[in-house]
């Protein structure tokens, strides 16, 4: 008995001690995932790899030290994950460094609007995506009213890039009726994640968030 009293007040024990663990502090107001794939198309490896925010004249930590998991090259054709915790920032530059000594920069990339950062070669920008038939780096999307009221609000915005009600009306003064349909053409400057926001003639609103428009030919709503 007395050896089962003892379990007993050990594994109490236990899990007094994990219950006065601290909690990890919670992401502050606001905070995006600026994580994102770093990908290498270059015939080189990547030797070196730093992220930093945006401006900030010290490029910081090599990701590619081989510390806590971390490789030391990203091949040629592969890629690299690069995890951030959650914070308020998205715009970061870029830099990576290739076995043969050379350096690519990329400044101010929106990492909170992409999932993939490309390095070593001009984006595939002419290059039909298969399940789209649209240019891989094309956000730009034809709008379907599957509803019975009109359309009069599509808003769209980069996530990370600020409230979404704020952004352009892409429909402009003229709504889009049931059963209609309408392109709607985004700029093609690297952002594919975007917050979507849709307001119909009475008043009523559909948000979606963290859409990849890249991926899609057609949006139908609702």
């Amino acid at each position: 008995m007395r050896r089962f009293a003892l379990a007993g007040l050990f594994c109490v024990a236990l899990m007094s001690a994990a219950s006065a663990q601290p909690k990890p502090p919670a992401p502050p107001a606001g905070a995006q995932n600026s994580s994102f794939n770093l990908v290498n198309r270059s015939s080189q490896a990547v030797r070196e790899l730093f992220v930093t925010s945006a401006g900030n004249a010290n490029w910081g930590q090599n990701r590619l030290d081989g510390k806590s998991g971390n490789p030391t090259t990203i091949a040629a054709g592969g890629s690299f994950a690069v995890r951030r915790k959650l914070d308020t920032n998205c715009i970061f530059d870029l830099r990576a460094v290739f076995a043969d000594g050379r350096a690519e920069e990329r400044k101010a990339v929106n990492t909170c609007a992409v999932e993939d950062v490309v390095v070593g070669a001009a984006p595939a920008s002419n290059v039909p995506v298969a399940a789209t038939g649209k240019p891989a780096d094309d956000p730009s999307f034809k709008l379907f009213n599957r509803s019975a009221r009109a359309i009069t609000e599509l808003r769209a915005s980069p996530s990370g890039g600020g409230a979404v009600a704020a952004a352009e009306n892409r429909l402009g003064s003229a709504p889009l009726a049931p059963d209609n349909s309408r392109r709607i053409t985004l700029p093609r400057d690297g952002n594919c994640i975007f917050e979507l926001r849709v307001v119909f003639a009475d008043g009523a609103a559909k948000e979606r968030h963290k859409f990849n428009l890249c991926k899609i030919a057609d949006l139908p709503v609702p």
